[in-house]
C-alpha cells in the first residue's frame, strides 16, 4: 500500500490491523527500547509479574494445591493476554506516529494493513431496526 493511499483510507475509511506479536516485540525490544512509554510497559509489567509470582507463592504455601492452582493458573493467562494486547496497542501507536516505524513494522510482517470493507461494526438487519422502533413508540 502507498503512503498516500495508506493516508487518505486512515483519514477517511475503516482500516484494519493484523500484528504478529512474537515479531512486533523483537521489533520494539530492538527499536524502541528507549521510549519511556515502552519502558514505563515494561515496569508496569514486570512489578505486576513479581506481585502474582508472590501470591502464587504465597497461595500454594497456604491453600491445597488444587485451589492454589485453580486461582493461579487463569490469573497468569489473564496477565499474558492484557500483556499481549498492551504491547500490540502500544507497537500500533508507534508504527501510527513514526513512518520509519511503520515501514520497517511492514517490511519484516509484523504489521498488515488492510481496508476493513466490512466495516468495524455490522449493522443490524432491517427487521431488527422495524421491531426496535416499533418497541420504543409503545
Amino acid at each position: 500500500m502507498t503512503d498516500q493511499k495508506f493516508i487518505f483510507l486512515y483519514e477517511t475509511g475503516p482500516l484494519g490491523y493484523l500484528i504478529s506479536m512474537r515479531k512486533a516485540l523483537a521489533i520494539l525490544l530492538a527499536h524502541k527500547i528507549r521510549d519511556a512509554r515502552f519502558q514505563r510497559l515494561l515496569a508496569q509489567w514486570a512489578c505486576a509479574l513479581f506481585a502474582l509470582l508472590g501470591a502464587g507463592a504465597c497461595g500454594f504455601s497456604l491453600l491445597p494445591t488444587s485451589w492454589a492452582a485453580g486461582v493461579f493458573a487463569p490469573s497468569l493467562c489473564l496477565f499474558a493476554i492484557v500483556l499481549w494486547l498492551g504491547a500490540g496497542d502500544l507497537f500500533l501507536e508507534f508504527a501510527l506516529e513514526d513512518e520509519r516505524f511503520f515501514e520497517i513494522a511492514t517490511r519484516n510482517n509484523a504489521l498488515t494493513v488492510f481496508e476493513d470493507e466490512d466495516g468495524l461494526l455490522a449493522q443490524p438487519p432491517a427487521f431488527v431496526l422495524a421491531r426496535r422502533s416499533r418497541n420504543c413508540k409503545g
